[in-house]
């Protein structure tokens, strides 16, 4: 097969950018032809291209980037040859990048995917300053392409039957759609279109094993790496760390803490924490957030606290870099939770995550319990996962008993046992080449085969009156959409 995966913009990529990494590897394994074609509000040249391309190189372009930047840790993918970051995902070639408002960015698309057989969607327009440039009302015909070219577009995010809700729009033309994870799978019971869970991949050599790295030999205790944004919840992380580590340990010449944490990434969220005038209250030492602060550090930013106990920020760093300090951290830690998402599972398993299970190191989660009324009792991968899982409501303070209860109280052996037991989760249910072998059967067997298999929703009142509100008040598109093709 001649396959594409396809996005229009979107910044925020996150653990996409390792989902997309995992399916090209895995495509190509198999014989298959990949690539990757971004849909952009503006377009560039091959001057500028091979400019930036020279300074990704020479160190230029990183040197010239704070520590917080969002544009840091580029580095050149092994799957697809471009370079990437998990926050703008790839840097593409003019080849490969449409300016979606150039005359002839519908010609180019159309002769890009004349000879393809499959188009991996992951994002389409919604409402955003980013497509008001112009008129784009005609956005709807980059899918206008006949039934011999196969699309499935993939939902990474409980919230796809809202904030992308008009897809469903497009149902005529998309084949089914593939949900990364448990709670996206069910949010997507609300749209009227076939679906198919298959969980966030990692591309995995037939014969990998788990690397054995002792927990006593890993020198990071505590490791998180995110997009702050806030779902992700750094902040209680944050919060935790002056009582992980109330009082440093100090000799003749250095002064060091208990436990060590380090965090990385960047985000809007990550800006606020550290900002000297518009930092958020909420990230400023108060009893609402945290009961048992004693009164001495109230209006102090959680961020200075937190570093002058301890904790270590790296910036936005690479996936390489990620992936090198989750094989030299004891625990991976996830603090993110949301109502909305414990509707549908009782913890979340992100792409972070994933990683650390690949690499030996325990995860850390957040446990939805009663989160809200309609918090699921039901969860395969809670209840199969050995974790470390906090509640969602714990204190700063119990955080850190938590995470100090981990470090203390897990032997050698009852690490390496649950992390082999993790790490065979990984290898059975997050397989890339197992995902993509049915993404290829599927869309082979097109839809009188899907509609026999795979489950399919019903567009709820709240999907038809989003999908209305986006493409017809939004992008002054008229409903039902007269196919050309």
């Amino acid at each position: 097969m001649k396959i594409i995966i396809a996005t229009f913009e979107i910044a925020k990529y996150g653990g996409i950018v390792e989902h997309i990494e995992a399916k090209v590897k895995a495509f190509k394994s198999l014989g298959h032809e990949v690539d990757i074609v971004e849909l952009k509000p503006s377009s560039t040249t091959q001057k500028k291209y091979d400019e930036a391309i020279r300074k990704f190189k020479s160190g230029e372009f990183q040197s010239t980037k704070t520590l917080n930047s969002q544009n840091g840790g580029y580095e050149l993918s092994e799957a697809t040859g471009y370079y990437k970051n998990n926050y703008y995902g790839y840097f593409l070639p003019p080849s490969n990048r449409i300016g979606v408002f150039e005359e002839d960015a519908l010609l180019r698309w159309y002769e890009l995917v004349e000879d393809v057989d499959l188009i991996m969607w992951n994002f389409m327009p919604t409402k955003s300053s980013a497509w008001n440039k112009a008129d784009f009302s005609f956005w709807w015909k980059f899918y206008d392409l006949p039934s011999n070219i196969k699309q499935v577009f993939t939902a990474h995010d409980a919230y796809f039957d809202i904030r992308a809700s008009n897809v469903t729009a497009l149902k005529k033309k998309i084949l089914f759609l593939e949900c990364a994870h448990v709670a996206a799978y069910h949010c997507c019971e609300n749209i009227g279109i076939p679906r198919a869970l298959l969980l966030n991949p990692r591309y995995l050599q037939d014969d990998l094993e788990m690397e054995i790295i002792p927990m006593s030999e890993r020198e990071t205790d505590f490791f998180a790496a995110h997009i702050f944004k806030s779902m992700k919840h750094m902040e209680e992380l944050i919060r935790c760390v002056p009582y992980l580590n109330p009082d440093s340990i100090e000799d003749d010449s250095t002064c060091s803490f208990p436990y060590s944490v380090v965090i990385a990434g960047s985000g809007i969220e990550q800006a606020y924490m550290v900002a000297k005038e518009k930092i958020k209250p909420c990230y400023i030492c108060n009893k609402k957030t945290d009961p048992d602060i004693p009164e001495y550090r109230i209006g102090i930013s959680n961020w200075e606290i937190a570093e002058n106990h301890g904790m270590n920020y790296l910036g936005q760093i690479s996936s390489k870099t990620v992936n090198k300090f989750l094989k030299n951290s004891k625990f991976a830690v996830d603090p993110s939770w949301a109502a909305h998402y414990a509707q549908y599972c009782r913890t979340h398993i992100n792409g972070f995550i994933i990683e650390a299970m690949l690499h030996g190191c325990y995860p850390v989660l957040r446990d939805y319990s009663s989160l809200s009324k309609n918090t699921t009792d039901s969860d395969p991968l809670f209840e199969s996962i050995r974790a470390i899982y906090i509640p969602w409501d714990a204190t700063p303070k119990q955080f850190a008993k938590a995470l100090r209860k981990a470090c203390n109280k897990i032997s050698e052996e009852q690490y390496l046992e649950d992390t082999l037991h993790n790490f065979e989760i990984v290898k059975t249910l997050f397989n890339a080449k197992e995902n993509v072998e049915e993404i290829v059967r599927l869309a082979e067997g097109g839809k009188k085969l899907v509609r026999k298999e795979l489950e399919i929703g019903q567009d709820s009142e709240n999907v038809k009156r989003i999908s209305e509100e986006i493409m017809t008040g939004f992008f002054k598109i008229e409903l039902p959409i007269i196919w050309e093709t």
